[in-house]
């Protein structure tokens, strides 16, 4: 993975090349193909993911609640809140994504606070709203 994949996520457009280059040493890459549950409702969140390419939807108690696509990122609000998953995410295509675990994500926050302070921010707008 190389800061230009992260640049393509809006969270990540403005932050400066070098610390990007150092989030990509936290992240890693991942693929789901069309039908895969990529986060369950109700589970422990453990990780934050972006989506790079491919589309995804969203249900909460069986109700299909949203969708998402290329840019978009999840999993943000139980991994700082410390809750469980409020959603579940459903591949409808193949999808790649970019995912950062709960502990790279505090040693991220120790490295690059104003990053996670981003991450951090948008939790806090969704509430309990979104995942």
């Amino acid at each position: 993975m190389d800061a230009t994949q992260l640049k393509r996520i809006p969270i990540f457009q403005d932050v400066p090349d070098e610390d990007l280059t150092v989030v990509t040493t936290f992240a890693t890459a991942e693929e789901a193909p069309e039908g895969a549950v990529i986060v369950k409702e109700g589970d422990y969140a453990n990780a934050f993911m972006a989506i790079e390419e491919g589309t995804a939807k969203v249900t909460r108690n069986g109700e299909h609640v949203g969708d998402l696509g290329p840019g978009d990122i999840f999993g943000e609000i139980g991994l700082i809140e410390k809750e469980r998953r409020t959603a579940t995410v459903e591949a409808t295509s193949r999808v790649r994504m970019i995912k950062i675990e709960h502990w790279e994500l505090q040693r991220m926050k120790k490295k690059l606070p104003e990053v996670y302070e981003k991450i951090a921010r948008l939790a806090d707008e969704r509430g309990a709203g979104g995942e």
